[in-house]
């Protein structure tokens, strides 16, 4: 046991040896100089013990106007969309479209053979020509027709008023007094209106009837497109016979789209008509599209507690189609002159909500009361004034009193 630690002493003064030589070869000269100036103290270098300053970014506070934003989902739809089809029924001559085609308004779309349609059109003008010879010759004897009979008119006027008395005084019966009013009808009938009795008579009247019918079916060969849009679906192709009032074309209006949210119930007190909006589809992520909205309907559906909310947008170049899925933002209540601060700034310790304020250089705790809440901001009632610097990022690691190093947010 003995020899054992005598060798162990050996072994330690031979590494201590070692060791001192090996710093004695490696010393730097001035080192050694300065131990011979103060021979037991050691120089301590001050920059060890210096904190270096936390990097954190920050806003100067200032008031503002907040809003509160309620999300919703909804679908897009077109503004305008109608389905377009012939007023009377043949065959397709002509289709000029096909589905996704721009066409402006009175653009012609579809022709159907108008052949059968330009006969009636012929024969009817024909006949009106007939009947017009007719009536001319029923007026020519101007005597009978221009003189007009008032004094009949006044007879059976007077006639009425005695029959309506011997009626109340149960002298006639019922029959008898309708007697008497269809006898002052066509007086007055005959004395005032013959020119348009013989143009009925003649046949003139029907003829004119007919005439603009037939013109009419001739003007519905042809399908034009009521206003400016993009032709959704096409449902006829050349040579295809054609019912009347068989959907020939969808035609859709991109240049604006409408889109319907369901809200919440709870939100509902929020929203209003006129207030502002922002959507966004998954085709074009990281874009907003703006506009207001236009109406909200007066139900609540029982069963999702929603009720839709309708909206107008802008849609340049017709990027949002129909149908689309849409995240929808809607302006909600707004609270004017508020100070506030961003909700990353607000950061809780102990239960207790503080921020963290910039002075001199350093971070001071404030602790925080906090009032209406914005988008991605937050009022504060107590704790934090205007023009206070307060930060916004590296806050969550941050104590008391620690030198930062402040970066401005824009």
């Amino acid at each position: 046991m003995k020899i054992r630690v005598t060798t162990f002493a050996v072994l330690v003064a031979v590494v201590v040896t070692f060791a001192a030589c090996l710093s004695a070869c490696t010393a730097d000269p001035g080192e050694e100089a300065a131990e011979g100036v103060a021979e037991g103290t050691a120089e301590v270098n001050p920059s060890e013990n210096t904190v270096q300053p936390f990097p954190v970014e920050a806003v100067v506070v200032s008031p503002r106007t907040l809003t509160r934003s309620i999300v919703a989902s909804g679908r897009l739809m077109a503004i305008r969309r109608t389905e377009l089809s012939t007023g009377v029924s043949g065959r397709a001559a002509e289709v000029r479209v096909r589905e996704g085609d721009r066409v402006s308004t009175g653009d012609l779309l579809l022709r159907l053979d108008d052949a059968p349609f330009k006969l009636s059109v012929e024969k009817a003008e024909a006949d009106l020509l007939d009947k017009r010879i007719d009536y001319a010759v029923f007026i020519s004897d101007t005597t009978a027709v221009l003189n007009s009979d008032s004094t009949w008119v006044i007879r059976e006027r007077d006639a009425l008023e005695k029959a309506r008395h011997a009626f109340e005084l149960g002298e006639i019966d019922d029959g008898k007094l309708k007697s008497a009013q269809r006898n002052l009808d066509a007086a007055e009938l005959l004395s005032g209106s013959r020119l348009d009795l013989l143009a009925l008579n003649s046949g003139l009247i029907l003829a004119e009837v007919e005439h603009a019918r037939v013109r009419w079916e001739l003007e519905q060969t042809s399908v034009h497109a009521p206003f400016s849009g993009v032709i959704a679906k096409r449902m006829v192709e050349e040579g295809q016979q054609v019912s009347s009032g068989e959907t020939c074309f969808e035609l859709i209006d991109l240049s604006r789209v409408r889109v319907r949210a369901a809200v919440l119930e709870s939100d509902l007190g929020a929203v209003g008509v006129g207030h502002g909006i922002r959507i966004s589809v998954t085709t074009w992520p990281g874009e907003f599209f703006e506009g207001r909205i236009s109406r909200i309907h007066p139900t609540v559906d029982e069963e999702s507690g929603t009720a839709i909310v309708e909206a107008e947008l802008a849609n340049p170049g017709g990027r949002l189609k129909p149908g689309m899925f849409a995240e929808v933002l809607i302006e909600g209540t707004s609270y004017e002159n508020r100070i506030a601060v961003p909700d990353e700034a607000i950061v809780s310790r102990d239960e207790r909500t503080l921020v963290f304020v910039i002075q001199g250089g350093r971070a001071q705790w404030s602790y925080v009361t906090l009032g209406q809440e914005g988008d991605a901001w937050r009022e504060v009632t107590s704790g934090v004034s205007e023009g206070d610097t307060v930060a916004v990022t590296g806050n969550i690691t941050l104590a008391h009193d620690v030198p930062v190093r402040v970066r401005l947010r824009e």
